[in-house]
């Protein structure tokens, strides 16, 4: 370790020297909970990780394929692919989203210059999901119903905390406890849709509601050492787990029009309406700190509503077969979503104990593009990218890359995929002792990979 790797822990560990009384120690454990900032995903408290789709064939071309039909799950982004569909079709898919995080803060040599950057916090966790649904079709009329994931709060954090044994032993600190954070679970969206198609025009329309599965979050400090806990929140294991749940069920309603231009262009179009989220907990409640003009994530000392409003969506795709004999297809889609329509809102019950979400979000656009080629008649390759603004700031914006196979044999037939993302930001300490500046010089690295396997059976 370090010389100031030691310096800035015994900076830390002398500021809090004072928190003698347990009371105090958990008001400031309070305090910490209330300055949490940057988080994955966008803050991912807020906007949640969004799921596309979670077949693998959706999933390894990046969701551009909305212009042409390939399970039931993607009927719910463009439903007007149902149009020209042939017989029965039976879907399931398992995914699982894997969540990294890499915290570190900088050292500083003599001269001012970073010189390198001290890992503190690395995080891991996975979120599972199962997706299950069922099409059929005339030719010129299709239907379809599914469940499949919509979103998931996941997030996962566990910082050491070390105490200080001093010269000759600083490269053998002790560890004392954890501060960490879980939030886990599912919103899923289970519903119906219907398309019809009118020679090279074709229409649908899809209705799917939302409901909660195992959604808790997971506050705490675990204290491994009684006789050195001044760098602790706590002076005693401290857990606060909570379960909520959705308290309305939003209805999402997508409508869809598909366009052919003879054998080797389709154009299409879609919206998606705007839903609120009502709940009723103590853990992440999101709200705008005006003195570091972030927004930031609250525990409660009540429980309270909250409502969240997300905002439409509208989207355009492109599906595209080159003339020449290789069985290939390409996919564009570009999607907007007017964000500064985001509210928040919370129940009387606070008396204004939490001020309002007031941060100023930005349009966004997002591109998807994928190519799907098939090797044989039984194996094909998928390729896909994904750029993606965020709501927040430009630093936030995510480039997603996929990729995926399969295998054919008659009627049944296997998808795989995996998509990767990473992105790097500066932001604040999730967890800062009183008396401390946030030190907005702390690196954050994230990445997530999602793996998704399918099986499909057609009648």
């Amino acid at each position: 370790m370090n010389t100031m790797t030691v310096q800035n822990l015994k900076y830390k560990k002398n500021t809090m020297t004072y928190l003698s009384k347990p009371l105090s120690r958990l008001l400031l454990f309070a305090v910490m909970l209330c300055s949490q900032g940057h988080s994955q995903s966008y803050f991912n408290a807020l906007f949640m990780n969004q799921y596309a789709s979670t077949h693998s064939s959706d999933i390894a071309l990046a969701g551009s394929n909305t212009s042409s039909y390939s399970n039931p799950f993607n009927t719910f982004s463009n439903p007007a692919n149902q149009g020209k569909l042939k017989g029965v079709q039976l879907s399931s898919a398992l995914n699982v989203l894997s969540i990294n995080e890499n915290r570190s803060y900088p050292a500083i040599d003599q001269f001012g210059d970073r010189v390198t950057d001290n890992i503190y916090v690395v995080s891991r966790g996975l979120q599972n999901s199962f997706s299950g649904g069922v099409s059929w079709g005339s030719g010129s009329l299709g239907v379809s119903a599914a469940s499949m994931p919509f979103s998931t709060p996941a997030f996962f954090y566990k910082e050491e905390l070390r105490g200080s044994l001093y010269a000759p032993n600083i490269n053998r600190d002790p560890l004392i406890g954890y501060h960490h954070i879980e939030q886990s679970g599912i919103i899923q969206s289970s519903g119906a849709s219907a398309g019809s198609s009118f020679g090279s025009w074709s229409v649908g329309l899809a209705l799917r509601m939302l409901h909660g599965i195992g959604l808790e979050n997971q506050y705490g400090v675990s204290v491994l050492d009684s006789t050195d806990v001044s760098a602790l929140a706590s002076a005693s294991t401290l857990l606060k787990t909570e379960s909520w749940g959705l308290e309305n069920s939003p209805l999402i309603i997508n409508f869809g029009v598909i366009k052919d231009f003879g054998l080797h262009l389709r154009v299409s179009a879609s919206f998606q309406s705007g839903y609120s989220l009502e709940s009723k907990k103590q853990g992440a409640l999101p709200f705008f700190e005006a003195t570091e003009d972030l927004p930031l994530i609250q525990w409660a000392s009540d429980t309270v509503g909250v409502i969240i409003d997300v905002p439409a969506q509208i989207e355009l795709g492109l599906r595209m077969k080159p003339s020449n004999p290789l069985p290939t297809s390409i996919y564009i889609t570009l999607a907007y979503q007017d964000w500064t329509q985001y509210g928040v809102t919370y129940s009387d019950s606070l008396s204004g104990e939490i001020s309002a979400f007031d941060f100023p979000l930005q349009e966004t656009f997002t591109i998807r593009g994928g190519i799907e080629h098939w090797v044989s008649d039984n194996v094909p390759f998928r390729a896909g990218l994904v750029w993606s603004e965020s709501p927040i700031a430009g630093e936030l914006s995510q480039s997603r890359f996929s990729a995926g196979s399969g295998w054919t044999s008659g009627p049944l037939q296997f998808d795989v995929a995996v998509q990767l993302f990473s992105v790097e930001y500066n932001s604040i300490d999730l967890f800062i002792p009183i008396g401390l500046t946030p030190n907005a010089t702390e690196k954050i690295r994230e990445t997530q990979t999602s793996y998704s396997i399918s099986v499909s059976y057609s009648l």
